[in-house]
């Protein structure tokens, strides 16, 4: 029974010193916003955006909501609705499916939301906690950013 009990507590030890010397993961931006669907009921985009990742160990960015805004114009929740796995000492472009549902915005908001929809960059913000992590190690990360972002519309 002690041999049963030692094997996690091993596996732990292992994981929570692999992660001692981790470093920042750096967000180096936007790079592309292309919006597949935009209806009444929401929004369906896909956000590439670069970041790096100097550590030895990969990790995922799993299913978060956040609170979204376009040219601040509160949208309601943001869904992240798929994870996505950031590869070791990489610095690569990584494809985010985000997904907003418009079903507590005003009939007055809607207009605007078409008018902003329409020009070619918007003011994108996006705040909450991304929850990443490794196995069994996950940890929330606080997002708070606003950028400004070239809008393309896909098929």
């Amino acid at each position: 029974m002690k041999k049963l009990f030692f094997i996690p507590v091993l596996i732990v030890l292992f994981i929570f010193s692999s992660c001692g010397d981790f470093q920042d993961v750096t967000f180096e931006g936007i790079e592309n916003v292309k919006v597949n669907k935009l209806s009444q009921q929401g929004l369906d985009v896909d956000i590439t955006a670069k970041i790096k990742n100097p550590n030895k160990v990969a990790f995922t960015i799993y299913k978060s909501d956040l609170d979204a805004t376009f040219s601040n114009m509160n949208v309601g929740k943001a869904t992240l609705t798929n994870n996505v796995k950031i590869k070791a000492n990489s610095t690569q472009s990584y494809t985010f499916n985000i997904k907003s549902d418009f079903s507590k915005l005003s009939l007055g908001e809607l207009p605007n939301l078409l008018s902003i929809a329409s020009s070619r960059s918007i003011k994108v913000g996006l705040k909450g906690n991304l929850r990443v992590g490794k196995l069994f190690v996950k940890k929330n990360y606080p997002v708070d950013m606003t950028k400004s972002v070239p809008l393309n519309f896909g098929k």
